[in-house]
C-alpha cells in the first residue's frame, strides 16, 4: 500500500508527522504525485489545487481515498497546540470527517463570549483558491455592504481581534476567521455550501458546531500517531 503525500514542503516536521502517521498504518510513503493508483493507495494533498486536484480526481474515479489537509480553521497556533484540519475529499465542509462525541472539543477548555447585539458588520473575503464548492467565487461578496477587511495572505492586515473590536457581524464565504469571531461572540452570516463552520447564532447553535468542528483539527502529534488517517480510512470503507 502507497500513501502519495502532496505538501508544499515534503522535507517539514509537518510532512515528518504525515510520514510518520502514515507508516504506522502500514503505507510506504512516496513524496509526489500520480494520476495512476493501484488498489490500496491513497492520496494526501495539500488543498485540492492544480495538480493536486487532478490526482485527487483520478484517485476518486478509481474509489481510492483521498484525505485533503489544510491550515485548522481554528488557527493553526489554538490553545497552545500546532494544529491542521484533515478531511475526506474536501475541506472546510461540513460532512466529509467523522464526528464523535463532545468531548474533544471540551476538553480544549475554550470559553465563548457572549453575543454581541450592535456594531459594524464586517465583510471576510478569501483567497478563492481550492476547487468548487469550496473556492469562494469570483465576484463575492456580490453586493453585500461592509467594511471590507483585507486577506492577510494577500496584504499585510490588522490583527483580527483588534479589527473585529466593533464588529456586531460578520458575512463570510467561508474563512477561518468566522470561526475566531464566533469564538469572540460575532454573529456570523455564512454563504458556503455546508460550510464546516455553520450555525444558528444561538448558544446551542454555535457549541454544537465547536463539537463537531473539532473532529476535523488534529494536532501534529495526533498527525504523527496517524489516529485521524485510521479514522478516516474507516470511515470511507
Amino acid at each position: 500500500m502507497r500513501a502519495w503525500l502532496n505538501l508544499r514542503h515534503a522535507d517539514s516536521e509537518r510532512a515528518l508527522a504525515f510520514s510518520r502517521g502514515l507508516g504506522r498504518l502500514g503505507f510506504s510513503v512516496v513524496h509526489g504525485l500520480t494520476c495512476s493508483p493501484a488498489a490500496g493507495d491513497v492520496l494526501v494533498t495539500w488543498n485540492r489545487i492544480g495538480q493536486g486536484d487532478t490526482a485527487a480526481r483520478a484517485f476518486e474515479g478509481l474509489g481510492a481515498p483521498v484525505f485533503v489537509a489544510e491550515n485548522a480553521a481554528w488557527g493553526n497556533d489554538f490553545c497552545g497546540q500546532s494544529w491542521l484540519t484533515l478531511a475526506r475529499s474536501l475541506h472546510n465542509t461540513a460532512g466529509m470527517f467523522t464526528v464523535g462525541g463532545s468531548e474533544r472539543w471540551d476538553a480544549l477548555g475554550v470559553g465563548l463570549d457572549p453575543w454581541r447585539t450592535e456594531g459594524e458588520t464586517v465583510v471576510l473575503p478569501q483567497r478563492g483558491i481550492g476547487p468548487a464548492p469550496v473556492a469562494m467565487p469570483r465576484g463575492w461578496p456580490y453586493g453585500i455592504k461592509g467594511r471590507m477587511r483585507a486577506h492577510p495572505g494577500q496584504r499585510q492586515a490588522k490583527d483580527l481581534k483588534e479589527d473585529l473590536a466593533r464588529a456586531g457581524k460578520v458575512v463570510t464565504w467561508g474563512s477561518g476567521a468566522a470561526i475566531k469571531a464566533l469564538m469572540w461572540g460575532v454573529p456570523v452570516e455564512s454563504h458556503m455550501p455546508n460550510w464546516i463552520g455553520e450555525q444558528d447564532n444561538t448558544d446551542a447553535g454555535r457549541l454544537d458546531m465547536f463539537r463537531r468542528l473539532a473532529w476535523a483539527q488534529w494536532s501534529t502529534d495526533e498527525i504523527a500517531s496517524g489516529e485521524p488517517f485510521e479514522r478516516l480510512l474507516r470511515w470511507s470503507c
